[in-house]
């Protein structure tokens, strides 16, 4: 089929200054990029006064299962994405065996929907999601966080030289099979308890794949600059490339750090992702310090939060009257931020909804107990599932972070329950608040950030720039592209997207959302030549 985009306002994604252009699409393909194209075709769209894009890539999601659920990918396709990377974080659903599946989902941050995992194995999952049919491409990073899992379960023992081969394995599996790099969460069990040996040992298999290893870091906060230089040190030693994850400063002690942080990146040309949010979201659960969780496993942690000595501990850690193990970086939430700016967003049970919404310290306030106390509580009721939302820094450090030319957008993407509004928001939000109102970069830099640059730092073959012989992905928006989505109501689509191509096929047209399945998984091939 060939279509024809006429009078468009182009911005080709690699930062250059619009201009005035037809567009011919052919099938899947871009084969044309010119004035006045006098081609036949199937189908004309008038893009006059609206602006024409490459389809943007969220390099950060947690989507690994949205193709399973009702909603799908619909919060992001009306945002303009056309790509989305998953398996951050080291968390995911792939590579698993069956037989430790339900032990895992009880406890999967990312979102647990009532779906029959028919997969066990990288190239299982790829199939299925291919079999379900993918509204948008998606591509998927091997998550450290279960090939430890699989090897050591929850041990926090460093694994032996039999176990390091067997991850080496494992990790080869996956990236062989097309797995775009190897993402670290060291801040989530298991994967905190890795040493640099372990990480060493998928950093050096990625390195042999030309992959990167994609890192949510130790700490964001007090320890900043040693986690990332720890992460500096295992990348150099291996020889592979470094992305970091969400990049943030938690706690305004720490606003002072982030020119040092941008120098190091600067430095060693270290590429990451941002959202643009001032306030962030994760699980309750990483409010606990790393030696508390180091000592017990997850079902016997539950039960010595009940102990009147495991929550004396507790207090005395987040008060920071006692500080645990100091040489273990750790984000102390309630002291970096305090109880008010930690909201509870999902929780397990329906009797606990009611909490949904609202501070931490309002909710202390109104069952008459500590803090520390009903976050306590409220875990044990609900086993470890409470997701939260934390208001981790001032908005012009966010700004500041914007603006670096090393970074790209990822909307840190948690579907369930009470959403973010980075969800639903992320992606209009930054053309609307940082380009529109707060000029602080020209919409070209901004666009390139969020689609050429993304495809050049992972390798996403012929996508990311509208130019002849590139895929087909697409957006077209007005000047009204805004986002909605706020606290309160989380689930507001962004409105102002005109049209929108996913390997040449529409998924909106005049701003109606089509149902339509024309998504590929992309695999990354050996070197990272990605398709």
């Amino acid at each position: 089929m060939r279509q024809l985009i006429k009078n468009a306002t182009v911005i080709d994604g690699r930062g250059s200054n619009a201009f005035k252009s037809d567009i011919l699409i052919n099938n899947q393909v871009i084969t044309d990029i010119s004035p006045f194209i006098t081609t036949a075709v199937d189908h004309v769209i008038d893009a006059d006064g609206a602006f024409v894009t490459p389809g943007f890539i969220d390099v950060h999601s947690h989507t690994d299962l949205a193709t399973f659920l009702p909603q799908g990918f619909k919060p992001k396709i009306m945002q303009g994405i056309t790509t989305e990377l998953v398996g951050l974080c080291g968390l995911g659903v792939s590579p698993l065996p069956k037989e430790l599946q339900a032990e895992h989902r009880k406890r999967l941050i990312i979102g647990n929907p009532p779906i029959d995992w028919g997969w066990d194995d990288f190239p299982s999952y790829t199939s299925a999601l291919e079999q379900q049919g993918l509204e948008v491409n998606v591509s998927a990073f091997l998550p450290h966080g279960l090939l430890r899992y699989q090897i050591c379960g929850n041990s926090s023992i460093p694994m032996n030289k039999n176990q390091r081969l067997k991850l080496a394995q494992l990790t080869d599996e996956a990236l062989g099979a097309g797995a775009r790099g190897v993402s670290l969460g060291l801040i989530y069990h298991p994967a905190l308890f890795s040493d640099r040996d372990e990480l060493l040992t998928v950093a050096q298999v990625a390195a042999k794949y030309q992959k990167p290893i994609v890192v949510h870091m130790r700490s964001e906060s007090d320890q900043i600059l040693e986690a990332l230089q720890e992460m500096i040190v295992l990348s150099e030693q291996a020889g592979c490339q470094l992305h970091i994850s969400h990049l943030k400063l938690i706690g305004q002690r720490n606003a002072g750090k982030l020119s040092s942080l941008l120098s190091l990146l600067e430095r060693y040309q270290i590429s990451f992702d941002q959202y643009p949010y001032h306030y962030g979201s994760t699980t309750l659960f990483s409010i606990l310090p790393p030696a508390l969780i180091r000592a017990y496993a997850p079902d016997e942690l539950m039960k010595k939060l009940h102990t009147s000595t495991v929550r004396r501990q507790v207090h005395d850690w987040l008060s920071e009257r006692v500080l645990p193990q100091a040489s273990e970086p750790w984000d102390n939430l309630p002291a970096l931020v305090g109880w008010e700016n930690i909201l509870i967003c999902e929780v397990e049970s329906q009797e606990a909804q009611k909490w949904v919404g609202i501070s931490i310290a309002e909710c202390a306030q109104q069952t008459d107990q500590h803090p520390v106390d009903f976050a306590l509580d409220l875990l044990i009721s609900e086993q470890g599932n409470v997701r939260m939302i934390d208001y981790f820094m001032d908005e012009a450090l966010v700004e500041q972070i914007f603006q670096h030319p090393q970074g790209m957008v990822g909307s840190d993407t948690l579907l369930g329950g009470r959403l973010h509004p980075r969800v639903s928001g992320s992606f209009p939000r930054i053309i609307n608040q940082f380009v529109t109102q707060r000029k602080l970069l020209s919409l070209e830099q901004a666009i390139r950030k969020m689609t050429a640059l993304s495809a050049e730092t992972f390798s996403l073959h012929k996508r990311g720039k509208l130019a002849p012989g590139y895929y087909a992905d697409i957006a077209m928006f007005g000047a009204d592209f805004c986002d909605h989505a706020t606290i309160e109501q989380p689930e507001r689509y962004a409105t102002g997207l005109h049209n929108l191509w996913v390997n040449g096929q529409q998924k909106i047209s005049q701003g109606k959302y089509l149902n339509t399945r024309s998504g590929q998984f992309l695999l990354a091939k050996n070197g990272n030549n990605g398709v």
